[in-house]
């Protein structure tokens, strides 16, 4: 079972990528669990990360904590969480996080239906239902794809 009720596949390329799946946004595996995503099931993701965080004295911010997919691998990501849109961040070159918004305050962040934008050369599609997807396309053509919902993804099932 992943860590919570929720969970989540993602695709690079067409590809799984089970390192992006129960990790955190923009902290290295072994600043998040000491060691890779890879050696540690997704299920256990969540402790891991809260011991690693409590053993070293760091807080716990909304970009190093875990969440259930992460497209991307540069400084613009998204964020797949729950049942909800997904989110945009990039890491500026200062370090600090921005959030990117995509959508009016009034959009139902459930039941948006299918929502399109860009940004900076980034391409991306997001549709709510079960499960709900997120799609992005990077400048540089490289595809990504995040399946997400309740008892649905890494941990509850294998494919």
């Amino acid at each position: 079972m992943a860590y919570s009720d929720y969970g989540a596949f993602v695709f690079e390329n067409g590809e799984r990528r089970r390192d992006k799946e129960d990790v955190a946004v923009f902290a290295s595996d072994v600043e998040t669990f000491g060691e890779s995503s890879e050696n540690i099931p997704s299920a256990l993701r969540i402790l891991v990360s809260l011991y690693q965080e409590k053993k070293e004295g760091r807080e716990i911010t909304y970009y190093t904590n875990i969440h259930h997919g992460i497209m991307g691998d540069g400084a613009v990501r998204v964020v797949c969480h729950k049942q909800g849109l997904p989110e945009i961040c990039e890491l500026l070159e200062n370090g600090e996080v921005k959030d990117i918004k995509y959508c009016s305050d009034d959009v139902d962040c459930f039941y948006y239906g299918e929502l399109n934008f860009s940004y900076k050369g980034y391409e991306f599609h997001f549709e709510s239902g079960s499960p709900y997807v997120a799609e992005m396309v990077e400048p540089d053509g490289t595809t990504w794809r995040c399946e997400y919902d309740y008892l649905y993804g890494a941990g509850f099932e294998d494919d």
